[in-house]
């Protein structure tokens, strides 16, 4: 019990001491950090700062420029609370958020997450969502004599996102990751290791309870919008199979990062090994392997309270998919599945690289930064037939911060445009052609606008400082898009307001 009491002094005087760094706010602190950009969390001592922030948000959000999965009108109330913790042999790290989102007229994916697996479903009756989101995220970090560091982190997010329109659809997403690691540093010099382990999981359910004349329909997106679009509950969606409880899919993954640290130079190499599924017990529908490598670095200069930071990000993803050839029979109510072999429909390849310039100093701050965006696409559900895409995106932003007085006054302008190119082959064969896979043609040319389409956003915010760390701030957002043809609208915009306190 001594030591329980011990702890929550240190955390309460820790609180005390975190207003000293009020003046600093609490993502500036955390990104100067380098290794708070990775998942080792021993690298929170190479800093020395505690800072705390908690904060209430509400915002909405309107108009055309938007994917066909998105909200006509949206609206979000937010509950964030984050902490840095440093005493004098170990180091926390804490976060906790809720929020609470409601969009109109929505349909498109039934997913929290559209895009996150290969495999999507969707619906096409316009109604109202909501999804709430509950975010934890915890690591701590002790010394192990003079030398040597050990921790670990632990993040969960849970998420409940419902339609209550026919297709009625509700879907529960769990995602945990854990990541232990140590370090090892001497003088300038700091090396660090860590494992990586993540689950994520996702069930979609879906139901009609209204009376209508007609047939729910939804269409199964396999890859590139080609798939099956039949009624809602028949067996090519399912969405309803009998000793299945709805569509659910699972994605379990292992993986490793080395770090590096010398004096302000700083590296770190990822990789991530997936393996996810869709479907259950006997009826697995789709398994879809990955690889995934990260590469960072950042290289810190400056004197006196004016710091320079560039930081670099490359991400490369290869994922397969693989539909399984099967054939159930139910028998006085067991069903029995067979399951023949696979076939690989889809094979997804990406790369991301994002380079950042930031200047910090003590009344203002400036950042400017690009990311580059290439993913190519294979799909080959229905043989002989193959199907290609090659997408690029490019962006850029500049962004700052200056302190008049009280008040703070940020704004942000970015531009981004992108291209795409789709081909499609026929393999030489002697049987007759069977017919070309079903495309969800108005939705792809929706999704793939909105992806590349020239568009300009800016963003202006305005903060005033209270005594003792309290602040209000109101914000806006506006985004226009160019030489639009599919979307709904060239543009979309946002408003919100935020009271926090920082200690």
């Amino acid at each position: 019990m001594n030591r329980v009491w011990k702890i929550f002094l240190y955390l309460g005087m820790a609180a005390c001491a975190g207003q000293l760094a009020a003046g600093q706010p609490y993502d500036r602190i955390e990104r100067r950090n380098f290794w708070n950009s990775g998942s080792n969390i021993n690298g929170l001592r190479t800093d020395s700062v505690t800072v705390s922030f908690a904060q209430l948000q509400g915002s909405c959000a309107s108009g055309g420029f938007r994917d066909s999965y998105m909200a006509s009108e949206e609206w979000r109330a937010e509950a964030v609370a984050k902490t840095i913790v440093h005493l004098k042999k170990f180091s926390m790290k804490g976060a906790f958020s809720f929020e609470n989102f409601s969009g109109k007229d929505m349909c498109g994916s039934m997913s929290g997450r559209p895009g996150y697996y290969p495999v999507d479903v969707l619906e096409f009756t316009p109604g109202d969502k909501s999804r709430q989101t509950y975010h934890f995220d915890g690591g701590i970090t002790s010394d192990l004599g003079t030398s040597w560091r050990v921790g670990g982190r632990i993040s969960l997010t849970s998420e409940n996102y419902t339609k209550r329109k026919d297709l009625r659809h509700t879907d529960y997403l769990l995602d945990l990751a854990v990541a232990p690691g140590i370090m090892f540093h001497s003088g300038d010099i700091s090396v660090g290791a860590n494992y990586i382990f993540r689950k994520s999981s996702e069930t979609i359910t879906a139901e009609v309870l209204g009376i209508s004349s007609g047939s729910y329909y939804a269409f199964l997106d396999k890859g590139l919008m080609y798939g099956i679009y039949d009624i809602w509950d028949s067996q090519g969606t399912h969405l309803k199979e009998t000793g299945v409880s709805g569509f659910p899919a699972k994605e379990i993954s292992h993986g490793a990062a080395v770090q590096i640290q010398w004096k302000q130079l700083y590296a770190e190499a990822e990789y991530v090994r997936s393996e996810g599924d869709m479907g259950e017990k006997q009826s697995i529908w789709f398994r879809f392997p990955s690889d995934a490598v990260t590469l960072r670095a950042g290289y810190a200069a400056g004197k006196g309270d004016i710091m320079h930071y560039i930081r670099i990000e490359a991400v490369w993803k290869d994922r397969k998919n693989f539909e399984s050839i099967m054939e159930s029979e139910t028998v006085d109510g067991v069903t029995v599945t067979t399951v023949y072999g696979q076939n690989r429909i889809l094979r997804q390849e990406s790369a991301e690289i994002v380079p950042e310039y930031e200047i910090i100093a003590p009344g203002w701050e400036f950042r400017t930064g690009a990311s580059l965006d290439f993913l190519q696409e294979q799909s080959s559900q229905v043989y002989p037939y193959v199907f290609y895409r090659k997408t690029f995106a490019a962006e850029g932003f500049v962004s700052g911060m200056a302190r008049v007085g009280k008040f703070d006054i940020r704004g942000r302008l970015s531009f981004r445009q992108g291209s795409f190119a789709e081909s499609d082959d026929c393999a030489d064969t002697e049987i007759s052609l069977p017919e070309k896979p079903f495309r969800m043609k108005d939705l792809n040319d929706m999704h793939m606008e909105y992806l590349t389409a020239p568009r300009m956003e800016a963003g202006l915010s305005l903060r005033f400082n209270f005594l003792n760390g309290l602040y209000a701030e109101i914000y806006g957002t506006y985004v226009r898009g160019f030489g639009i043809e599919f979307l709904p609208g060239t543009d979309r915009w946002g408003t919100g307001v935020i009271l926090g306190y920082d200690f």
